[in-house]
């Protein structure tokens, strides 16, 4: 039985195989190679350490910003995986984001095998959705819950359009627990599917349509307004509301689009942070779309209204790196993109699979240029371009960073510089360096060679005043390591 399934399967696990060594190679090469950090995995490793031990994570890394993680992004994702912390430790979030990513492939996979009953185009699509450059620029940085949470969008629509509609909510309701704008989004996506409805008028279905948006909606904002100012230290403020373009909390915004829609239009393109370095970085955004096959969209205006509320929380936002290419901030693109692409590709009636592969090429051609070269500020190319010998490596000796690490005590309060953190999280008390709390310990990757926050001269004055200090002694010091602690 297993035979057959492998005989008549072969090409399809042949290419989970590839990408899914090509996956792994960026998200655990980078990890082993300390080009994961603080800020965002480091969070999440101590929230699991946290779930895992029984207890409620009081978020050491964010500091004094934060006093429990689910104040900063509202997800249950660490909360169920956190079991898994006592098999796969450090590497537990970055094997669940990869698995998430095949499992979303294969996802595509079902959803168009299904609408086209064609092994052969659903396969293209599988291969298309892998060559997507927002997989490569989420894995390239950390872990990321929105990741996990597209992954399962090709599943809800998959089991939504077959009308299995226990597993189409069981996906939608793991989506919208993924963290709060999630939710925003999935709402968008069941509004898209309401569309449809309305257009083929299919009633019953638009009541549930209907539905899921209006539950998707109601969550976002219970979490916004209740949850999250209820456990935040913050006075209720939500941190993380970045459009000031166009008004200073969510309700501003949503007015002032509606007021001002030529200028909400205009934010969707306009570099609108006065500084002109980062000209071209929305344009590149753009470029990539079409390249990945996003022209197909307009065709299917269900498709368009869903990734309608990523560009907004993209193009209005105050910070030029999330208009861009780069990081977790475009993944939410990438199953839409392909569903939308390839259900206008199976109602080509001839050359349908020659029609297919071009748009594959165009994809994947487009996909490697990014990897090598982008508009998008603060590209790290050694954290993503896996073909690279420089991926592979660093200027330092890894392994024996790492030996150094396990010597320090479980015991100590550590204050770590970010590349450092994801490797020392698992500990009641962990800072992110500079913050130092009431750490006894400081761990500093010398060797690293951005020293965020700091210029490099004000590294080594810190450095200088430590190794200075009466208060501090060094347990390890070389190369490339610093580690001190408090006498």
């Amino acid at each position: 039985m297993i035979k057959d399934f492998i005989t008549k399967n072969k090409w399809l696990i042949l290419v989970f195989v590839i990408f899914g060594g090509v996956f792994a190679s960026i998200s655990f090469i980078n990890h082993y190679n300390f080009r994961t950090y603080g800020w965002d995995l480091g969070i999440n490793q101590n929230a699991i350490f946290d779930y895992a031990h029984f207890r409620w994570n009081d978020c050491m890394i964010m500091q004094p910003s934060f006093e429990n993680v689910l104040a900063d992004h509202f997800s249950l994702y660490p909360l169920l995986v956190s079991p898994f912390y006592w098999i796969f430790g450090s590497y537990t979030m970055l094997i669940f984001q990869w698995a998430a990513i095949l499992f979303g492939g294969l996802g595509v996979f079902k959803f168009v095998h299904f609408i086209s009953e064609n092994k052969k185009l659903a396969t293209l699509a599988l291969i298309h959705f892998f060559f997507i450059w927002g997989i490569y620029s989420a894995l390239s940085f950390d872990y990321h819950d929105n990741v996990v949470a597209a992954m399962f969008v090709p599943w809800f629509l998959y089991y939504y359009d077959k009308q299995k509609y226990f597993k189409s909510i069981l996906f939608f309701i793991l989506i919208i627990i993924s963290k709060e704008n999630m939710a925003l989004w999935a709402g968008f996506i069941s509004l898209g599917l309401s569309l449809r409805h309305l257009i083929n008028k299919e009633w019953s279905r638009l009541k549930l349509s209907g539905f899921l948006t209006f539950t998707a909606f109601l969550y976002f904002i219970v979490i916004l307004k209740l949850i999250i100012p209820e456990l935040s230290n913050t006075d209720g403020v939500y941190l993380h509301h970045s459009f000031n373009a166009l008004g200073s909390n969510f309700g501003e915004v949503i007015i002032n689009i509606f007021k001002h829609p030529i200028r909400a239009i205009e934010l969707l393109f306009e570099n609108h942070s006065g500084d002109s370095f980062y000209d071209g970085i929305k344009l590149e955004t753009y470029i990539a779309l079409i390249f990945a096959g996003g022209w197909a969209l307009f065709f299917y205006p269900e498709y368009l209204i869903m990734i309608l509320p990523i560009l907004a929380q993209k193009m209005f936002n105050d910070l030029p790196i999330r208009w861009g290419i780069s990081d977790h901030y475009s993944i939410e693109f990438a199953p839409i993109l392909v569903i939308g692409l390839y259900t206008f590709l199976n109602k080509i009636k001839r050359r349908k699979l020659q029609v297919s592969i071009l748009a594959l090429l165009l994809c994947a051609i487009s996909c490697f240029k990014f990897m090598d070269n982008r508009t998008s500020e603060y590209y790290k190319k050694d954290n993503t371009r896996f073909y690279s010998a420089e991926h592979w490596k660093r200027k330092f000796d890894v392994g024996s960073v790492h030996e150094a690490l396990r010597t320090i005590p479980d015991s100590l309060r550590v204050s770590a510089q970010s590349p450092l953190a994801p490797h020392l999280a698992f500990r009641d008390y962990i800072y992110h360096y500079p913050f130092k709390g009431d750490a006894n310990c400081i761990a500093l990757l010398t060797a690293e060679e951005n020293k965020y926050p700091f210029t490099e001269d004000q590294y080594q004055d810190e450095i200088k005043k430590l190794l200075d200090s009466e208060e501090w002694a060094i347990f390890i010091k070389n190369k490339a390591l610093l580690i001190l602690i408090k006498k």
